[in-house]
């Protein structure tokens, strides 16, 4: 029988999982719109930040099981965060780090923290 911890940290990996396949997949599709359609930056980095909105409520709403669901989900959307960060970072062939990573992961644990909320709601 799997303890407590075992099983939330099973969640917490499992929507980290989720919401990184669905972060690149809508990257990958936001690519190839900005190739079609020629959009410019600013347009890019706040379509990303909804991207990374959507797939880290994604990933609590469909991983997650009722029971401290605010922890979970605010680990759940810093993984998110730290493994796609990790994963551009491999494509891109470089590694920088500022305050924009700061702030993106401060916003990751919010944003994870409140699907956590909203996914043990809708889930009990």
């Amino acid at each position: 029988m799997q303890s407590e911890r075992g099983r939330a940290a099973a969640e917490i990996g499992k929507s980290i999982c989720v919401a990184a396949v669905i972060t690149l997949a809508a990257v990958l599709v936001l690519a190839l719109f900005v190739k079609l359609f020629s959009l410019g930056t600013t347009a890019v980095t706040a379509v990303n930040q909804v991207i990374k909105t959507l797939a880290v409520f994604a990933g609590c709403l469909l991983c997650l099981r009722p029971g401290k669901c605010l922890l979970k989900g605010a680990a759940a959307g810093l993984g998110t965060v730290v493994v796609t960060y990790f994963l551009f970072a491999i494509v891109a062939g470089e590694i920088s780090f500022g305050w924009s990573n700061v702030l993106d992961w401060v916003f990751g644990v919010a944003i994870g923290a409140v699907s956590g909320i909203v996914a043990g709601f809708i889930r009990k």
